[in-house]
């Protein structure tokens, strides 16, 4: 995961794309290149009677990694696609839900990924936490006078506060 499904393009512009492709979105998305698969669907399209070439689509299936990732992960696959003299294709997203997601029968959103996330998630509260109490701290110290002789305040500490 992620799995690109590919059509409108011939298997050699992929092959010629993949490698490079693949490298750069699996350090976009921190996940080993073996997690990747590429895939060339063969497609008959037909307009009016006629059999016409394939419109250029790439549909990604994967895990949701947020809007950001998202965004580059398309301008990645464009700009590859687009660099085989292509002139427009069309980029489609997937999300798959881990918890509804099996691997050999087993579900991606395990109870180790659970408690990693749990842990996680405890982490990011402490580090709230701490983060609060040094945005209190700080107001109180920028409540202080800072041109005050009575003032304990170093002047070092002082200018550390203006900036």
């Amino acid at each position: 995961m992620p799995h690109l499904i590919i059509r409108g393009l011939s298997v050699e512009q992929v092959r010629a794309i993949s490698g490079p492709l693949v490298d750069e979105l699996a350090e976009l998305c921190q996940c080993p290149a073996d997690h990747f698969l590429l895939e060339c669907l063969h497609t008959t399209a037909v307009c009016n009677g006629y059999v016409v070439s394939s419109y250029p689509f790439v549909e990604v299936a994967w895990f949701e990694r947020g809007s950001e990732v998202r965004d580059q992960f398309a301008k990645v696959v464009d700009r590859y696609v687009r660099s085989l003299r292509i002139p427009e294709a069309e980029i489609a997203f997937r999300a798959y839900r881990e918890d509804a997601y099996y691997r050999n029968g087993e579900p991606a959103g395990s109870a180790e990924h659970d408690t990693d996330t749990a842990s996680l998630q405890r982490e990011l509260k402490s580090l709230r936490e701490a983060n609060g109490k040094l945005h209190e701290q700080l107001h109180k110290a920028r409540k202080i006078p800072a041109a005050s002789s009575e003032s304990n305040m170093s002047s070092r500490l002082r200018d550390a506060l203006r900036e």
